[in-house]
């Protein structure tokens, strides 16, 4: 079984921002705004909730949602904090998309990541255990990236939604029976 970890969507609110305004007007439990560090304004809505970064272009991103609901529940609220101070008009149309979406999985067995680096085809596998710990699998038909670990713990990043997530995990099970078989 499959668990959302992340997810991250984006939208663009249609107006240029002075950002250094929008983070004064704001009366939230963290903002953070500095340029010489970067050039977006961090925010969250509720203390520990979500992240949403928004820049100069109007453009924002939200993340650390654990489910598309809350995603999408952020995206609503922060576009009606935005309109309480008439920066937009609630029903603005931003293009709301999801962009990312990071789950996790457990394989049934621990693995042997030297073995199944080889068995899922060295040109779609990077392992280098000095470096990382993990296998990391790109399989080619997939549009997602499987963290591997020797525990059996999987990371599926990168996938849009999470039938693709659940997808790609299965192709690795199916390829990490047949590794076992043999």
């Amino acid at each position: 079984m499959i668990s959302v970890a992340n997810a991250v969507g984006s939208g663009d609110l249609g107006v240029e921002l002075d950002v250094a305004e929008v983070e004064s007007d704001l009366d939230l439990p963290y903002t953070e705004y500095d340029p010489s560090n970067y050039h977006g304004l961090y925010l969250r809505l509720v203390e520990g909730g979500p992240l949403i970064t928004v820049y100069r272009s109007g453009k924002y991103i939200i993340s650390g949602c654990s489910t598309f609901e809350q995603l999408y529940e952020t995206n609503d609220a922060f576009l009606t904090t935005l309109s309480e101070l008439d920066i937009v008009d609630a029903e603005t149309e931003t293009g709301f998309t999801v962009q990312n979406v990071v789950c996790t999985a457990q394989l049934d067995n621990p693995v042997d990541l030297n073995t199944l680096s080889i068995a899922l085809g060295l040109e779609s596998v990077e392992y280098e255990p000095e470096q990382f710990p993990g296998l990391i699998y790109r399989p080619a038909d997939y549009p997602a990236v499987l963290l591997v670990f020797a525990n059996g713990k999987v990371v599926v990043t990168g996938a849009s939604d999470v039938g693709i997530a659940e997808d790609v995990f299965e192709h690795l099970q199916k390829q990490v029976t047949i590794y076992h078989e043999q």
